[in-house]
């Protein structure tokens, strides 16, 4: 912890120093929230229909879009959430509809009061918008801001028509002032794939993702992983802080950042395609465009035939993860390509700085949504400055907020299969509603035993032959710990009851 502080103490006064994150061409204008409400739903009353849950209190809500679960594969949604709960989470499925965003984000603090941690939301859903001056720009920017979502008990007001320079009182549907405490209570992260029609059919998008997701998560890499730490021409003298920031994740993070190496042409053929497990670009980009020096760009439509085996992305590049706009390139990254997983990025000008704070978490274990939390936490420690608020409001998180970067780096990846040969227990179904069947490996007889996340011996069963079924309806939905013992020996799973 303590290179992480002196790190960012060596930053200075990082919001004068660093260059803005804009879009370069003079002639682009990002789309409006006026815009965005022809083409999205009309508001709806808030509804909630809860699909599944492990918990009544859950860690963690996946809030999908009315009807999109019945666009999921078969068992695709169990075995998400079963993953999730191996991880040590309590989690709820529900389907909610397109309303305000105030009152998705009142359910949100109604559940936060009931210990929720974070929150996915699946499909598209509401976004809410704000408006500010931005301080570097001679400009002001409207766009969609998850954080919204993330600050939960911070007031958020929408008092003036346009924004505050204009002087014009009233409201217009776009947050504009921000007072109290404006420290994250949970972590959010997006999923949204109906808006790639240049890339698939959402629901193959879909399905393709949570597989993946699955992948990740029982399927350790066969070589160590690499990052790519990639700065353009005008942030090229701060690229070895950046790799230093990374290097609190990955071991081996590649540096390029000189200016005749870091171009359009290098990018597309040589690193996109290459073993890199999390890339973050540094240039001058907009939703659908990264703008290198001297170029050429790199447009969205190049990304998947690029082949990317990145898993991980954070663009440093304005308004790539725009989510509300078609084909935006942090979506495209995250859900277009046969690997992307998670992708933190900006809907406006700007991105992250203080790196370290973002990249130290996930090195101890945290998961991604941890680590964008702790970062949030430390950007809004005292208050959140016209700078921050002109760098960072427009920061969105999308995919999947639980993945852990360094489960295998630090060897709490361990697969889902047994090791070959040793002793292991796996499940015909997970999580489970009635009966589950065990298979037991290594052992020819003995007793299943499970127990809830206190101790408590929950049920058991004798096991012989290598099998055994066990009836769960009786027990509270959650979490459990089952573990075939025989004389000494053990071996255990965690197992996921839902009703």
């Amino acid at each position: 912890m303590l290179a992480l502080l002196l790190f960012a103490a060596l930053t200075g006064d990082i919001y004068d120093e660093t260059p803005l994150t804009v879009n370069m061409d003079p002639g682009w204008t990002p789309g409006t929230f006026a815009e965005s409400r022809l083409v999205e739903p009309a508001f709806q009353p808030f509804a909630v229909r809860s699909i599944l849950r492990t918990d009544a209190s859950p860690d963690l809500v996946i809030l999908f879009e009315t009807g999109l679960t019945d666009s999921l594969e078969d068992g695709l949604l169990e075995q998400w959430t079963g993953d999730i709960a191996i991880e040590g989470l309590s989690v709820e499925v529900a389907e909610i509809t397109y309303s305000e965003p105030w009152e998705l984000r009142e359910y949100l603090q109604q559940r936060h009061a009931e210990g929720l941690e974070g929150a996915v939301l699946v499909g598209n859903l509401p976004a809410p918008w704000s408006a500010l001056d931005n301080e570097f720009l001679d400009d002001s920017e409207q766009f969609p801001s998850d954080y919204f979502y993330m600050d939960l008990d911070g007031l958020w007001e929408d008092l003036w028509i346009g924004y505050p320079s204009q002087g014009k009182p009233g409201t217009d549907g776009m947050y504009d002032t921000w007072r109290g405490d404006l420290a994250p209570e949970i972590y959010v992260g997006r999923i949204r794939v109906d808006n790639l029609p240049g890339v698939g059919d959402p629901t193959v998008l879909l399905n393709a993702y949570l597989q993946r997701n699955h992948s990740w998560r029982t399927v350790p890499p066969s070589d160590s992983p690499t990052a790519l730490c990639y700065v353009d021409n005008d942030w090229a003298t701060w690229g070895p802080g950046y790799q230093s920031a990374m290097e609190y994740l990955y071991n081996d993070v590649v540096l390029v950042n000189d200016v005749d190496s870091t171009n359009g042409t290098d990018y597309r053929y040589s690193r996109l395609p290459a073993d890199y497990e999390w890339i973050s670009p540094f240039v001058h980009s907009s939703p659908l465009l990264h703008q290198w020096s001297p170029g050429p760009n790199t447009n969205w439509f190049h990304i998947v035939p690029a082949l990317p085996q990145a898993r991980f992305y954070n663009l440093f590049a304005c308004s790539n993860a725009r989510f509300t706009t078609e084909n935006n390139m942090g979506a495209v990254y995250t859900f277009g390509t046969s690997t992307g997983l998670a992708s933190v990025g900006s809907t406006k000008s700007g991105s992250m700085l203080s790196f370290g704070q973002f990249y130290y978490p996930m090195g101890e274990g945290s998961s991604i949504g941890e680590g964008y939390i702790a970062w949030w936490e430390y950007i809004a420690d005292g208050g959140l400055s016209a700078s921050e608020l002109s760098w960072h409001m427009g920061m969105v998180l999308l995919g999947d907020p639980t993945l852990v970067p360094a489960m295998y780096l630090l060897g709490i990846g361990e697969g889902a299969e047994p090791p070959a040969g040793g002793p292991g227990l796996a499940t015909s179904v997970n999580p489970c509603r009635d009966m589950v069947e065990f298979s037991i490996t290594g052992f020819v007889q003995g007793e299943l035993r499970m127990y809830d996340t206190s101790g408590r011996l929950a049920a058991s069963v004798p096991f012989s032959g290598g099998t055994c079924t066990l009836e769960v309806s009786g027990l509270e939905p959650g979490v459990y710990y089952a573990r075939a013992v025989s004389g000494t020996a053990s071996v255990s799973a965690s197992v996921v009851v839902c009703r």
